[in-house]
Parts: structure tokens; sequence; C-alpha cells
């Protein structure tokens, strides 16, 4: 019987997920609009959210702090489809840039 020995180096993945519609009406599920991934350098998050004319509805540099559909006030804003725009860097230095769509479902 062999017995080999072999150095293993396992890497965390970086990965980034955005979802496409969200529901922010009161029922405690999918109220906010929040990317999620794995090994982010939380340091340089940044997340915008646009409408429809380009105004900027939100914004926020803490990736645990996600949208919640309302844009100065407390009242969520008219059902529609929202531009967002996220510029990170993983934890390996490789800067990341990202553009999606997302809907709201009342």
């Amino acid at each position: 019987m062999k017995t080999y020995i072999h150095e293993i180096i396992i890497h965390d993945d970086y990965t980034f997920y955005a979802p496409n519609a969200f529901t922010p009406n009161g029922d405690g599920m999918n109220e906010v609009f929040k990317p999620t991934g794995t090994a982010w350098d939380l340091n340089t998050y940044n997340l915008w959210v646009f409408d429809r004319w380009g105004v900027q509805v939100f914004y926020t540099s803490d990736a645990y702090k996600g949208w919640n559909g309302t844009y100065q006030s407390d009242e969520i804003v008219q059902e529609d489809t929202y531009v967002w725009k996220v510029k990170l860097n993983d934890i390996f230095g490789k800067a990341h840039e990202y553009k999606g769509i997302v809907s709201i479902i009342k």
C-alpha cells in the first residue's frame, strides 16, 4: 500500500448575483433589492439605482444595505423597471462593474 501526500490549495471563489425583480409590498418577502455574492472587498462596493429618465433614486456604499423601493420619502416608487449599476473589487484586487435592470412588482 502506498501513501501519497500532495498539498491542495483551495481559493475562495468570487461570485455576484443580482435579482431582476422584487416586491416591496410589506408582506415580509422579497422586500429589498440587494445584490449578493462572495469574496467581495466590502470597502470598494458601490450600488446606484436610476429610474427610466436617468434620475438617481438610490445609492449606497454599504453592501449590507439594499434598496427598499423608496425615493425621497417613505412611499414606494411606481411599479416599473429601474436600471442599476454596481462597482466593486474582489478580495483578489480585481475590479468588477455590473449593470442591469430590476422591476418593482407591487
